[in-house]
């Protein structure tokens, strides 16, 4: 094997595994970040990419209905959504 090309050979594999590890740390994320939104459901305690805290009062098809206070309520896109907390 030609000493310049043993080089480049070994860079591109390691191209290869970064970029892997990367992709499938991407789609692993994507993937929980899906699971969660599709398992909203009535009581769930959220906050949203905003950082408005409240209590889900009714689920839709792509939006959330929130209950912030008493008697305030707010729509947003279930994808608006960033975690349930407890």
């Amino acid at each position: 094997m030609d000493k310049n090309l043993q080089p480049l050979i070994l860079m591109t594999g390691f191209m290869i595994v970064l970029f892997g590890t990367q992709i499938w740390t991407a789609r692993k994320k994507s993937a929980k970040q899906k699971a969660m939104l599709d398992n909203l459901k009535v009581g769930d305690k959220i906050v949203t990419i905003g950082g408005i805290t409240g209590t889900i009062a009714a689920v839709l098809t792509d939006t959330v209905e929130i209950k912030i206070d008493k008697t305030a309520r707010m729509t947003i896109l279930k994808t608006a959504v960033s975690r349930v907390t407890e």
